[in-house]
């Protein structure tokens, strides 16, 4: 039987042991849309060239469009269909091209690796916000310049991070706009 002093020092360990290979940028999940897992284990962009074509086409319009609704609005008048590659069942791996959502397309529009960067520490838990008996709820995101660990050109880049600064810049101009 353990003690609660044991239990909270091996939790520690564990948390540090974690904190430590996020700061190495080993600490990787399943990589996004537009990116497969290479034999090393790290993320590279999707062999497919069609499926490159499409995420690079999703940043060209929302530049063009400035709203995510404009993105879906564009993918969904012109047909095109997005690239996944499921992370289980029988087609796990494999291409599958499926309809445009918003939050795919909010969740792509967000993430930095598509600037080449990796990114751990961007959603903690706002007390404030947390419902008793749910444990995933208050979860709030943080941008990416203010995660515990950032580290630019990790991954191959579809865009620059210039233009990823940019893009968030202009999402978080249009969610004010929207709140106001």
């Amino acid at each position: 039987m353990m003690s609660e002093a044991e239990l909270s020092i091996m939790k520690g360990r564990l948390l540090e042991g974690r904190r430590n290979k996020a700061q190495r940028g080993d600490l990787l999940h399943e990589p996004p849309l537009g990116y497969v897992r290479g034999p090393d284990g790290a993320s590279q962009l999707d062999p497919d060239e069609q499926a490159q074509r499409v995420v690079r086409l999703i940043f060209d319009v929302f530049e063009q469009q400035g709203i995510l609704h404009g993105v879906l609005r564009y993918l969904v008048v012109h047909d095109i269909r997005l690239p996944i590659r499921p992370h289980k069942g029988a087609n796990r791996g494999q291409l599958e091209w499926h309809r445009p959502s918003r939050m795919t397309l909010q969740n792509l529009l967000h993430h930095p690796i598509y600037a080449g960067a990796y990114r751990w520490g961007h959603r903690k838990i706002d007390p404030r916000k947390q419902q008793p008996g749910r444990p995933q709820t208050g979860r709030t995101l943080i941008p990416a310049a203010s995660c515990e660990v950032l580290i630019k050109d990790r991954f191959p880049a579809s865009i620059s991070w210039e233009r990823f600064v940019c893009i968030q810049q202009r999402l978080a101009d249009n969610r004010s706009i929207a709140a106001a």
